[in-house]
């Protein structure tokens, strides 16, 4: 029974032994989880802690970004208002130049039309006293005529004295014929003058479709004069109303084409076109002064009678081929439109619309006191008399 209580004894002890064992692992285990719990909550806390620091950072961030988009903004609309106002304030200057211009223009204008009418009575009254001259004149031939026929032709006299009222009569119609040949050559010479004048826009309302209405006006003109001082060489003492007649047209024409050209010469690309413009009109008028002054009875008296036909034919063509240069340059012109501004692209920046606009503008200021100072450095015409300078 003592061996049977000392194998009791010797396994109880022998199983608290195990159990002590079994202690001490679970207390090893139990001690090695919670290491790992503190080293977990550790890395968790140490996360936490990260991530708190990094949304602190991104707040601060967003906050110096929405500062900084806030300041952005208000600086840029600064800017688009002190360049918008700026813009205004330009255009408005602009405008009041436009409006000087204009009445310039206009009183440019008045002038114009004051000294066409003054220039109109003038021929007017000339044309007057020519009928009433050739009226006149007329009725002593018929008078001289019908006292021949009662005299008889047996008196020399009378036919001596006849025959010297008919030359001093037909050298009274050369002197008339010379002087209004001479007011169209002065008329010619006023036109190519205000051509050249750079305070002289010509007529601003011409169209290229009007131009060309004019030089085809004026090619008719011509041969119209050309073919009546034809037949006037056949017969110098024949009528001269055909040659009065057309010779005023052709000055009138030639004044009015040259005050379309100028004017139309503003739908040209480049101060190089208007230049041609100018310099093909200029020729033109000159060559048509031709027929002023060759069609005079002093220039024609120099030249043989077999080369006074060929004269008024050379110079017809010569009007012609520089006329046809006109046509050319003419129907070469585009109208351009640049009146109106418009903003085709909405999502556009207003400061780079004001720019732009600004900048366009400054560049057509820069043409136009280029162009004025063109035409302002272009030497006089020769051909020009002083009176006419003046």
């Amino acid at each position: 029974q003592a061996n049977l209580k000392a194998n009791s004894a010797a396994e109880v002890m022998s199983k608290m032994d195990k159990l002590q064992g079994d202690m001490r692992n679970k207390n090893m285990e139990l001690a090695d989880m919670m290491r790992e719990r503190d080293r977990a909550m550790a890395d968790l806390q140490r996360l936490e802690n990260s991530r708190a620091d990094d949304l602190e950072r991104l707040r601060r961030d967003l906050e110096d970004s929405e500062d900084r988009a806030r300041e952005l903004s208000r600086n840029r609309g600064s800017e688009a208002q002190d360049m918008l106002r700026k813009f205004n304030g330009e255009k408005d200057a602009l405008q009041r130049q436009l409006d000087d211009r204009a009445a310039e223009a206009e009183q440019l204008r008045r002038e114009l039309d004051r000294l066409r009418a003054e220039h109109e009575l003038q021929h007017q009254t000339k044309d007057d006293e020519m009928a009433v001259l050739q009226a006149g004149m007329d009725h002593s031939i018929v008078a001289m005529a019908n006292l021949k026929k009662q005299m008889g032709g047996g008196q020399s006299d009378l036919q001596r004295r006849l025959d010297s009222v008919l030359a001093e009569h037909a050298l009274k119609l050369r002197r008339i014929l010379d002087s209004i040949l001479r007011s169209c050559a002065d008329k010619t010479d006023e036109a190519v003058f205000n051509l050249n004048d750079p305070g002289n826009p010509g007529n601003m309302t011409a169209t290229v479709e009007h131009v060309l209405a004019t030089v085809e006006q004026a090619h008719d003109l011509g041969k119209m004069l050309s073919s009546s001082f034809a037949r006037y060489l056949t017969n110098p003492d024949g009528d001269q109303t055909e040659v009065i007649a057309a010779a005023v047209g052709l000055s009138n024409g030639l004044e009015h084409l040259l005050a379309n050209m100028k004017g139309v010469s503003r739908l040209a690309n480049g101060e190089d076109v208007v230049e041609r413009i100018i310099k093909a009109s200029r020729q033109a008028a000159l060559v048509g002064r031709q027929f002023f002054t060759k069609g005079q009875s002093g220039a024609m008296e120099q030249l043989k009678p077999s080369e006074r036909h060929s004269i008024i034919l050379d110079t017809n063509h010569e009007l012609q081929l520089s006329l046809g240069t006109l046509t050319t340059l003419a129907e070469s012109l585009v109208r351009r439109d640049v009146t109106k501004v418009s903003v085709t692209n909405t999502s556009e920046d207003i400061s780079d619309l004001v720019e732009r606009e600004m900048l366009s503008a400054a560049r057509a200021i820069d043409e136009a006191v280029m162009r004025l100072q063109s035409l302002a450095n272009q030497p006089r015409d020769s051909s020009l008399t002083d009176r006419q300078v003046q």
